[in-house]
């Protein structure tokens, strides 16, 4: 009907931003008695809410735009770049300060009634960052039955955040790179406190220092913690995978990162990526090595003993068996789409048959 036909033309206009909606009016308004008095009264109000719609949207996007400035600050004290060729001592200082920035915005979280006492036993009870991330790994663990004395993992969990200089440092180089990779982050707290790569990465560390010590117990201990771990945070990392600092994974869920592969410092991760063998019975080294800042995408798979150089980015899905060169990019099976480097793989006398394909 005319009236239904009216009533939809007010209701779209009235979701146009600008004049260009509002210009509209007057002729609605013109329409017979029979039709305007109905609207009439609601008009008002369909445009009065789209204008409260857009102040709300406003007003979030400048406060995400503070917030990650806030960031962007602390960051800006020392980048990851800077911090990576640091002393320990200088990294030790960076940490205390993101601590202290941590601390202040978990105290405006600590009347929360629903994850206050969460926070403060996590945050600020906690004695400096890397304490507060063996809190907050041991209260997952707490939260998912175990088979072995919690208590107990959890103190061996804590002296080694204490102790381990390793441990410390890639903690604090980790939140670091987290802060300066995701643009979705508003504070030191977020990632912090709720992403599951960061508490995944840091107990892959606590793992490997474990392991290390070369006992037994120890290298069991380790097993039957990152056991647990892989449960609790669906990413499975032997406890002797080599890892540098800085490293962020992001959503983290599906990573698999074999025994001997080796992860390079700043390297960001995505969902699902395994660096894995190639499930042939061979000794020594029997998975990848990954570079100094390289991407690894979504759900990506590199098998085998092979070389992903520095500065390299390996695509959402790409299967990778043969090395990367520094600097390339890889997409699908082997595909490199660096020119450079293709023009001198077929001088060599590699076909693209091979060099792309060849599994």
């Amino acid at each position: 009907t005319m009236a239904n036909r009216v009533t939809t033309a007010v209701v779209l206009l009235s979701l146009l931003p600008g004049a260009a909606g509002r210009s509209q009016l007057p002729s609605i308004r013109s329409q017979p008695v029979g039709v305007s008095s109905s609207l009439r009264f609601a008009l008002p109000n369909l445009v009065r809410s789209s204008q409260r719609t857009r102040m709300r949207d406003d007003l979030s996007l400048r406060c995400r735009r503070e917030s990650r400035n806030t960031v962007q600050d602390v960051v800006a004290v020392m980048s990851l770049e800077v911090l990576l060729q640091s002393t320990d001592p200088t990294i030790e200082i960076h940490g205390q300060k993101l601590f202290e920035v941590l601390k202040r915005e978990a105290e405006e979280l600590a009347d929360s009634p629903v994850i206050g006492a969460w926070v403060r036993e996590a945050i600020l009870d906690a004695a400096d960052l890397p304490d507060a991330m063996a809190r907050i790994i041991s209260g997952h663990f707490r939260s998912s039955p175990a088979l072995f004395d919690q208590d107990a993992a959890t103190q061996v969990m804590k002296d080694i955040c204490a102790s381990n200089v390793a441990v410390r440092r890639g903690v604090i180089l980790d939140l670091v790179k987290a802060l300066e990779a995701d643009f979705a982050v508003e504070s030191v707290i977020q990632p912090f406190l709720n992403f599951k790569g960061l508490h995944a990465i840091s107990l892959a560390r606590i793992t490997r220092a474990l392991w290390l010590r070369g006992t037994s117990i120890a290298r069991n201990v380790a097993l039957a913690l990152q056991s647990h771990g892989s449960m609790v945070y669906g990413i499975d990392i032997h406890p002797s995978a080599k890892l540098g600092n800085g490293i962020f994974v992001d959503h983290a869920t599906g990573l698999v990162i074999g025994g001997t592969a080796i992860v390079g410092d700043n390297v960001l991760v995505l969902h699902g990526v395994t660096l894995g063998a190639t499930g042939k019975m061979e000794l020594g080294k029997r998975h990848p090595t990954v570079g100094d800042n390289v991407n690894l995408g979504a759900l990506s798979t590199i098998l085998g003993d092979v070389t992903i150089g520095s500065d390299a980015v390996v695509g959402a899905q790409a299967v990778v068996t043969k090395g990367v060169a520094q600097g390339e990019t890889v997409v699908g099976i082997n595909k490199v789409l660096d020119g450079a480097a293709k023009k001198q793989r077929l001088l060599a006398g590699d076909t693209e048959e091979t060099w792309f394909y060849n599994i």
